[in-house]
């Protein structure tokens, strides 16, 4: 069996495990402490901030207890003051109270609107791109948040979103220099460190990776999403069964999705383990939903190709059991049972589950080609031959049915006739290994 390390990291990467600890946006705007500094007092920095005049100060300071009992008020006082020759301050306050009620647009427009009259207006361009952040809009966010830290905002906070900003967009080298101070000037936030480990993990430095998730785990042992995430770093490492070990975690605390759940039994595939790969595929079929399939009819596959007979009638009574099945997906465990009694030597209901897949679904390529198979095995060679051309004419069974045609050809002594079948094999899709079976067929059909 071939290795599949490579493809489970990828699956793992991919999986739903990712999402929870993505949404560093979410945790901060429930974060009090983080929407106090993000709207700050009504003040204003002299000196690094637009001048108020003394008639937009009384009308500031008539608006102080309004803005603290209803926004939504204040909004409707503030905004018919707002001129393009009133202070850029305004415009900050009106972009706060749009905030705090919701309305990030409207936030956005009004920030925006106070660093065109105040170019050097530091705190709105910080608020600014932390809403750009809000609203996924990552390639600006990066640029506002830079401009208020060259401007002099300059904060664990910024340096954070910053990195989060370009982790979002895949540069991974800058995403990891933010996150690395966001941790010096906040080594209290959680996020930041999860930022950097996976700025670790996306550049394959997985021993460090591992390492830091160490760390977060002393804090938060019953954290799914960081087990997780360290399981996709031993992975990466290729250490599949320490990475199996952080999957079980996962699993005992009842977070392990259908992805996590298929990814160890794959594990477990890949170590020589079918039967713990039966135990995790069994529990990954009841969490999965009709939709769902696909993940656990690989599975099943998986384990019938390498000859897992049992294991693998247990997950094919279990799929049936617990999901209500497409006609093509009963279609393809039907072919695996077939597959499975051929295998075991029960030839007759081997051919009586090929033909009812045939008489159900003509064009099933999988069933032609097993079909032909048994002919082939059984001397029938007109029978073979006629399912084998039969898959030959589906375009996504063709060169799979043409090698299988090929090589029941050569077992039957007839390797001029395999040669054009080979040749035809080649043209839809070069190999090496077929190439090499090609030239020895064509030497033994001159001798």
């Amino acid at each position: 069996m071939k290795k599949i390390t490579a493809l489970l990291f990828a699956a793992g990467i991919t999986a739903g495990s990712l999402t929870a600890q993505s949404n560093i946006n979410t945790h901060l705007w429930s974060d009090t402490t983080f929407v106090n500094e993000f709207l700050g007092s009504y003040g204003f920095l002299a000196g690094a901030e637009p001048q108020i005049s003394d008639e937009e100060k009384e009308a500031l300071r008539n608006l102080i207890d309004l803005i603290k009992a209803s926004p939504k008020a204040a909004i409707q006082a503030l905004e018919p003051q707002i001129t393009q020759s009133s202070s850029a301050a305004f415009d900050f306050i009106l972009g706060n109270l749009y905030f705090q009620d919701g309305n990030l647009s409207k936030a956005e427009q009004y920030y925006g609107n106070a660093v065109v009259k105040h170019p050097d207006f530091r705190r709105a361009y910080k608020n600014l791109g932390l809403v750009q952040v809000q609203q996924g809009n990552f390639d600006k966010a990066i640029k506002t948040i830079s401009k208020a830290m060259e401007l002099g905002e300059v904060d664990g906070r910024s340096y954070g979103l910053l990195g989060y900003g370009y982790l979002t967009q895949e540069r991974y080298y800058p995403a990891e220099a933010a996150y690395r101070q966001a941790i010096l000037m906040q080594p209290e936030v959680t996020d930041w460190k999860v930022g950097l480990a996976r700025c670790l993990l996306e550049t394959a430095r997985y021993a460090d990776a591992i390492a830091l998730f160490d760390t977060l785990l002393l804090d938060e042992p019953n954290n799914a999403d960081y087990w997780m995430l360290q399981g996709n770093a031993y992975l990466g490492k290729g250490e599949s069964l320490a990475a199996a070990k952080n999957l079980e975690v996962v699993r005992r605390m009842g977070a392990a999705d259908l992805s996590t759940l298929t990814l160890l039994g794959d594990i477990y595939m890949n170590n020589n383990s079918p039967d713990l790969a039966l135990e995790a595929y069994l529990a990954a079929t009841k969490v999965a939903s009709d939709h769902e399939s696909k993940a656990l009819l690989r599975a099943a596959d998986l384990l019938t190709r390498s000859g897992n007979y049992e294991q693998s009638k247990t997950i094919i009574l279990r799929i049936r059991e617990q999901l209500e099945l497409p006609e093509a997906d009963d279609l393809t465990l039907l072919t695996l049972e077939a597959k499975i009694a051929r295998a075991e030597g029960n030839d007759e209901a081997a051919v009586e589950l090929l033909n009812q897949i045939v008489e159900r679904d003509a064009l099933n390529g999988d069933a032609l080609i097993e079909l032909a198979n048994f002919y082939a095995d059984q001397n029938e060679m007109a029978k073979a031959i006629n399912r084998f051309q039969q898959a030959e004419k589906i375009e996504a069974f063709e060169r799979e049915a043409l090698i299988a045609h090929a090589q029941a050809r050569v077992r039957n002594g007839d390797y001029k006739e395999a040669l054009p079948l080979l040749r035809r094999a080649l043209q839809i899709k070069p190999d090496s290994n077929l190439e090499d079976y090609a030239q020895r067929v064509e030497k033994a059909a001159r001798s």
